[in-house]
């Protein structure tokens, strides 16, 4: 699967796109585009990567990306079974930032805006109330057209301007990633999040996209502001996060389907990235029934 510099359709009648996507799983990969994009996912669960932000998404995350902000949306591996019940569906909106001309953005009416735009390069996630708010609006531009579905737009921006229930996602200097960077790291991640529940070490992530150990080390910190192994830690913690809150599986279980060998080293790691332990965590998700 080979990324590139996405195009965004904007059909004829429209200046900025408005699309429903609807599939086994999202299958767009690790990718960039000038235009700023507000993704609200339906149906789905999985891994978001934005910038050099990791998070789990689920129905009804929604965030707004900048320009050339590189993104991915991987869904958790059940998608990738061919099972009929499970889908992944989300409403995205894609649009130029002189859409409305040059000196749009620039007017005093609409200076929180511009500011909203100057921050998301690297991310916002939108949440709470400002969320639903929004998630709603979204669903009724989908049906609407011309002058409503451009004012509806223009209000989701003006809302989200004023909100307080947000927060930024990637570090700055994430965007601007060109082409090749994008093939290169979209081969990285994927062989990653095929991988990381196994026992991979840097060698073999190295020689799969044909750099030496020392060069994609140093390739990977500069790129994701990250060295390997944190990545590494960050998803099998994401991934026994979501083991957790099963309750038939043991810690000991969990520890080892999430990669690690060694109760005691999953329980530091755990505790590094989620200032507590599994054990407290998991307790944090059981039925109220258990401690009635």
């Amino acid at each position: 699967m080979k990324a590139i510099l996405q195009k965004v359709p904007v059909s004829t009648d429209a200046s900025f796109a408005v699309q429903v996507f609807c599939s086994p799983y999202f299958d767009t990969p690790w990718h960039f585009h000038p235009e700023y994009e507000l993704v609200l996912v339906l149906q789905g669960d999985g891994t978001r990567f934005v910038g050099d932000s990791i998070a789990d998404f689920a129905p009804g995350d929604l965030v707004l990306l900048g320009t050339n902000l590189p993104h991915w949306y991987r869904n958790s591996a059940a998608y990738y079974t061919n099972d009929p019940a499970l889908q992944a569906k989300s409403i995205v909106i894609q649009f130029n930032r002189e859409f409305l001309g040059p000196a749009f953005f620039h007017l005093p009416e609409t200076a929180a805006i511009r500011k909203l735009l100057d921050k998301a390069v690297q991310g916002i996630s939108i949440n709470g109330n400002t969320r639903t708010l929004l998630a709603d609006k979204m669903q009724q531009m989908v049906h609407s057209t011309g002058m409503d579905r451009l004012l509806q737009l223009l209000s989701m921006l003006h809302i989200a301007a004023g909100a307080t229930d947000s927060h930024l996602l990637s570090s700055r200097g994430a965007s601007g990633i060109n082409v090749k960077d994008a093939e290169r790291m979209n081969r990285i991640y994927e062989f990653v999040m095929q991988h990381f529940t196994d026992p991979i070490s840097t060698n073999e992530v190295s020689q799969a996209v044909n750099m030496s150990p020392s060069a994609f080390c140093r390739y990977f910190k500069k790129r994701t502001r990250k060295h390997f192994t944190y990545f590494l830690n960050e998803l099998r913690i994401g991934h026994a996060c979501k083991l957790l809150q099963e309750d038939d599986l043991s810690i000991t279980e969990i520890c080892f389907m999430s990669g690690y060998n060694n109760i005691s080293y999953f329980n530091r790691q755990f505790k590094t990235f989620k200032k507590k332990t599994p054990q407290a965590f998991k307790q944090e998700f059981a039925p109220a029934q258990r401690y009635a």
